[in-house]
């Protein structure tokens, strides 16, 4: 019987990734987080008699049976999740991130989907409570500081468009600083060297400016854009 319980797991989430995707703005999410716990990150921190009555049996049972894979389950879980948030599915997105952190609760990606959800939805400030709270628990997780200083990013084009800034600026230091961390160990990931170029672009670094510059060509991964290249040229003759 314990092996049945356990092989069901995929099915038992096979069937719920069939259903209709459920795409939710914000405030649709603060109504409908409030009636199911499933859609709070960590099940809301309730008690355990509420998140067992929330989970479903079998994803429960298989959890429980397999605490010697605890990292491969959450994983695995946080993957069928990330599947969904790219369809723009939010319910069934958070049911299986809040799936994989029962499965193990010290999961730091676990907090990087959760920021990643939020993100998706535009909210900085609960997008950078949960990437703060993956760093704290794995303060080498380069992805996770590569994602926390894009969020600082958006925040900075939206300060810009306000006027703000002194905000602006600000969000620009802790974008670079969440980068200059995360590439020490990922410095061959386009995308980050690519989002270094950019800060020290406008942040008038000259030498790194074009350090960064030269690496993205030379990588071929992506086009500079014209806006960063046209500043560059402007700012930093060389």
């Amino acid at each position: 019987m314990k092996h049945m319980r356990i092989l069901t797991l995929p099915i038992v989430l096979l069937v719920a990734l069939t259903s209709s995707a459920q795409l939710l703005s914000f405030e649709e999410w603060q109504i409908k987080s409030e009636e199911d716990i499933r859609l709070q990150p960590r099940y809301g921190d309730r008690g355990p008699s509420e998140m067992n009555a929330a989970i479903d049996e079998d994803v429960f049972v298989a959890i429980t049976n397999n605490r010697n894979r605890q990292r491969a389950i959450s994983d695995s879980l946080l993957q069928l999740g990330l599947q969904r948030l790219k369809k723009n599915d939010h319910v069934h997105a958070m049911e299986r991130f809040n799936e994989a952190w029962l499965a193990m609760p010290i999961n730091p990606d676990v907090h990087r989907a959760f920021g990643m959800f939020f993100r998706s939805m535009k909210r900085p400030l609960e997008a950078h409570e949960h990437y703060e709270k993956g760093i704290a628990m794995d303060t080498t997780n380069a992805p996770l500081m590569k994602e926390h200083g894009q969020v600082y990013m958006e925040e900075r084009y939206y300060y810009q468009q306000e006027g703000r800034s002194k905000q602006a600026d600000a969000a620009l230091l802790k974008a670079l600083e969440l980068f200059t961390r995360a590439y020490r160990r990922m410095g061959k990931d386009p995308e980050l060297t690519y989002d270094l170029f950019v800060c020290h672009t406008l942040n008038l670094n000259c030498p790194k400016a074009w350090e960064f510059h030269d690496k993205v060509v030379e990588m071929n991964a992506r086009t500079v854009e014209d806006m960063y290249l046209n500043r560059l040229k402007a700012y930093c003759v060389r």
